[in-house]
């Protein structure tokens, strides 16, 4: 069902000085920023999976409550699939409990949250790449 690990998502407080982090000290490249939601969202690639950068715009919303709940780091991990669609029915059918009902657009594609109660603790996402 998963095809790989696609990224590696982390909550910052401040995308800019994060991306200068990772690009600046680490040498990984940086795509443009994008705006996601309530969020800034900056994706690096580093070999065949990406770090992908979570910043709040605000004080309200998804990240904003995760950095004031847990502070800075990671936040999710990723997998690829071929098919969205199918590896929902085939994880609900499995009794792993989706946050989401149905797939939604995400930063490459669609995109859905497991929830880390079916996963030791870590938000797991899927995502068929587009």
């Amino acid at each position: 069902m998963f095809k790989k690990l696609n990224h590696i998502g982390i909550g910052v407080k401040n995308v800019e000085q994060a991306t200068k982090l990772w690009t600046e000290v680490f040498g990984i490249k940086a795509k443009p920023p994008v705006t996601e939601g309530d969020m800034k969202v900056v994706m690096l690639q580093l070999g065949d999976i990406m770090v992908e950068l979570l910043a709040p715009i605000g004080d309200q919303g998804v990240m904003a409550r995760f950095l004031e709940k847990r502070g800075e780091g990671l936040h999710h991990v990723c997998f690829e699939v071929d098919d969205i669609y199918s590896a929902m029915k085939e994880l609900a059918a499995q009794g792993i409990e989706l946050v989401d009902k149905e797939p939604r657009e995400g930063a490459e594609g669609k995109i859905a949250f497991i929830h880390p109660k079916s996963t030791h603790g870590v938000l797991t996402e899927i995502v068929q790449v587009q």
